[in-house]
């Protein structure tokens, strides 16, 4: 089973500095190549080993959303106190991550991101939908060859 975080850049701008250079305690809690990502309410399908995307929601003139990364659930727990500069997060997951494309790790301009976007996410057969979404094995594992093939061309 997979699931289909949804969140904003600013959010995504900030947990993926924190990936990089392992700044805040939270971060510090977990092994190199962690992510966190926040949420609002509890979910029966976060589980550890269950496989996570990140879907980042349309910003500006640039990003016109798409899924910027997968990982698998390391860790689910309640915050203790602001994380994100957007927004109030009851809950984060700790991901370790198992795909960004290259374009999102070296670069914060949008506009030279590899991503699976909206466009092509709705091709296959995905509707972005509110919360946290089940997203099923085989189209799951459709956007893993997706991302896998964006750093391949």
């Amino acid at each position: 089973m997979y699931v289909l975080f949804k969140g904003t850049l600013s959010n995504f701008l900030f947990s993926l500095d924190d990936y990089k250079a392992r700044k805040s305690k939270l971060i510090q809690k977990y092994p190199q190549g962690s992510f966190i990502w926040g949420f609002n309410r509890s979910s029966n399908l976060l589980k550890n080993q269950v496989r996570a995307f990140l879907y980042l929601t349309k910003s500006g003139s640039h990003l016109k959303g798409g899924i910027v990364l997968e990982g698998e659930i390391i860790d689910i727990a309640e915050l203790s106190e602001k994380y994100w500069p957007e927004g109030e997060w009851k809950y984060y997951v700790a991901l370790k991550i198992i795909y960004m494309p290259k374009s999102v790790l070296s670069t914060t301009d949008t506009t030279k991101w590899k991503i699976i976007d909206l466009d092509k996410l709705k091709e296959i057969g995905v509707k972005i939908l509110p919360g946290i979404q089940k997203i099923d094995d085989k189209l799951g594992k459709r956007i893993e060859r997706l991302l896998g093939e964006i750093d391949a061309n």
